[in-house]
């Protein structure tokens, strides 16, 4: 935070103007249970969780066509109340109980160094505008259309978001915009073929009513028979039709090679889409989404064609943003924190799935609105061995608070009621009895500048 100060008070030698952008966010959530079950052995019953979010995002605006860009994270998902300060008994030496705290203090590790938790510097990028185009470099965000595949996790979720270190050039001819870029995720080990590297392109047009455009991205590791090469394309349209708008996207995941895991001459082929229609009145908005993310009918061959959506894209409380069933761990510790996902049939992100995501809302005032989702999602392919299709339909409730500018509260309630693919499901080792309905609530609150 003093590095933070420096650089604001700082009398640069030539006038630069400092942009603020972020936010402080507290998030508590509750769950009854995770565990889809009252009855199963290992079932955990109510679980809740209280965490910080602290995002500040400065920008320097150098000169007209110069910037420079940082995102740092602070406490991110921190537990409201960890690491609580324990003096030591005088007496004894001994760190005494917890009711005796009278402070808490930022993650540390068990030597005292401070954790990435504490302050993180995420992204930092420069933006230069030269004459034949606008380059950016640096360790930026990824985000194309709907978020799909490519999202940089901005929208309130506590997700990580796509990041890459990347040169980019981007050129605008009238409506026409272009994108060339080269990227890398490297160890910098010396003599390890391990490192991937990426391109990626992409076309769009676009104007006030409407945009159309696809995108581009080539990956490559390893080096001759051990090379694994990926390419996505993905195409995204949307339209604005005065009180109706209109999104879709599609995307596919090609490629094969060796991984690192030990598996060798896989082939992968997946497919995802997704669309989105929404209206609004004076007071009334209906949407209604829908969107497929490709399965694989046999996960034991070397035809990969699972499709996974992104961890940001998420259309639930529940379903597809919690790994379901979560169980209590035979052993509790550090590692696992007392859970255990080994019978989890589905987990954070849309994936091997089908669903229908209506929505109704209602503007109560200017400053507070509430809105119904319902989330009906089952299976794209089934395997061979598992049994049941559905995952079943979630019903979620919010209402959104916005008593003045920079700050506001959500708060939402949410059922689920799962389908055969739990229901019809029992573990091996932690047995079944996956039938009991999910209920969940979270309230957040929001100052963002």
């Amino acid at each position: 935070m003093h590095l933070l100060t420096l650089l604001t008070l700082a009398s640069p030698a030539q006038a630069t103007e400092l942009v603020w952008d972020g936010h402080l966010r507290a998030t508590g959530s509750l769950y009854d249970s995770l565990s889809l079950s009252d009855t199963n052995a290992q079932a955990e019953g109510t679980s809740s969780q209280f965490v910080h979010d602290v995002r500040l995002a400065p920008s320097w605006l150098l000169s007209d066509t110069v910037s420079m860009h940082v995102q740092f994270d602070m406490l991110d998902g921190v537990n409201w109340g960890d690491s609580p300060v324990l003096a030591n008994d005088l007496v004894t030496g001994e760190a005494a109980d917890l009711a005796t705290s009278e402070a808490v203090q930022p993650p540390t590790t068990e030597d005292g160094a401070a954790t990435l938790q504490n302050l993180a510097v995420t992204r930092a990028w420069a933006e230069a505008k030269l004459s034949f185009g606008n380059l950016r470099f640096g360790r930026m965000p990824i985000h194309w259309g709907t978020g799909m595949v490519f999202n940089a996790g901005d929208d309130g979720w506590n997700g990580p978001g796509d990041t890459a270190d990347r040169i980019q050039l981007t050129r605008k001819a009238g409506d026409v915009y272009l994108l060339g870029a080269w990227e890398s995720r490297s160890e910098g080990y010396v003599g390890e073929p391990d490192d991937l590297h990426g391109l990626a392109g992409a076309v769009v047009f676009q104007n006030e009513r409407a945009a159309i455009g696809t995108y581009h991205n080539y990956r490559w590791q390893g080096q001759d028979q051990d090379r694994f090469s990926t390419y996505i394309a993905d195409l995204w349209a949307s339209a604005d039709m005065g009180p109706a708008q209109i999104q879709f996207e599609f995307a596919a995941v090609l490629g094969g090679g060796d991984l690192e895991s030990g598996a060798n001459d896989v082939q992968l082929a997946a497919y995802g889409a997704n669309i989105d229609l929404s209206m609004q009145s004076d007071k009334l908005s209906l949407a209604m989404g829908a969107g497929l993310a490709g399965g694989d009918g046999d996960t034991d061959d070397s035809k990969l064609s699972t499709f996974s959506f992104d961890p940001n894209f998420r259309r639930g409380l529940i379903l597809f943003a919690q790994p379901l069933p979560t169980l209590e761990a035979s052993v509790l510790n550090d590692g696992n924190g007392g859970r255990t996902t080994e019978a989890a049939r589905s987990g954070v992100g849309i994936s091997n799935a089908m669903y229908l995501n209506p929505r109704v809302g209602w503007a109560l005032r200017d400053d507070l609105d509430t809105e119904l989702s319902v989330l009906a999602a089952q299976k794209a392919k089934d395997t061979a061995d598992a049994q049941g299709k559905g995952y079943g339909t979630e019903f979620d409730l919010s209402i959104r608070y916005r008593p003045m500018a920079h700050f506001e509260g959500e708060a939402t309630l949410g059922m689920l009621l799962p389908g055969t693919h739990y229901t019809d499901y029992e573990h091996e080792d932690l047995g079944g009895d996956f039938d009991r309905p999910v209920t969940a609530a979270r309230i957040t609150g929001t100052v963002s500048f």
